[in-house]
């Protein structure tokens, strides 16, 4: 942004120097013509000469606007795709790091801690624990730190690892995955990451 501020000074330090030049060379032009010319023909000139600058000056001005404004409105666009690519590379990356947690003996046991976190709400039977394939392993480590009655189904959107679970009776819902987790970072990120385009 102040990248643009300076540029749009600049243009108009080169307009006001241009301007001077201009406002000099007429009075010069103005002093040589009173010498010669009627009083009547030199108002005449002035008035046309200050309509002249004017107009142009406005021109200018006008012109300037635009360019600045199309610049800065690529310059946006740019900014936006390059967010959304190193945002896309991050969540990427954090994604791939996250899969491979699930192949360490410590997701075991965050499986275990989101089953005993949802047993404090699911408190009535009939309890659908939802896991990704490869999970189907740990179910009964899962069951155990659930500690009540429950089935099990696989979930084809659970694509990183953890738990979605929901019990019909209850008319409840719980998300402990790390797939919306890490969803759920995103405005985090969009927020704190200093890519903010003003």
């Amino acid at each position: 942004m102040a990248v643009n501020d300076d540029k749009m000074n600049k243009f108009y330090l080169a307009i006001n120097h241009y301007a001077e030049e201009q406002r000099k060379k007429i009075e010069r032009e103005v002093t040589e013509f009173k010498q010669k010319e009627l009083d009547e023909a030199e108002v005449e000139v002035l008035t046309q000469a200050y309509r002249l600058i004017q107009k142009e000056m406005a021109e200018m001005r006008n012109a300037i606007s635009r360019e600045m404004a199309q610049r800065e409105m690529e310059g946006r666009k740019e900014l936006l795709a390059q967010r959304r690519k190193i945002t896309t590379e991050v969540f990427g990356r954090a994604k791939n790091a996250l899969t491979e947690f699930t192949q360490k003996s410590d997701y075991a046991l965050l499986l275990k801690k989101f089953a005993a976190e949802l047993s404090g709400t699911f408190t009535t039977p009939g309890t659908v624990l939802c896991i990704k394939k490869e999970d189907e392993t740990y179910q009964e480590l899962i069951k155990e730190a659930f500690g009540k009655d429950c089935t099990f189904k696989i979930s084809p959107d659970i694509h990183i690892g953890g738990i979605r679970a929901y019990n019909s009776r209850m008319g409840i819902a719980a998300d402990i995955t790390l797939d919306s987790m890490l969803e759920d970072q995103r405005e985090w990120f969009a927020e704190n990451s200093g890519m903010a385009i003003v």
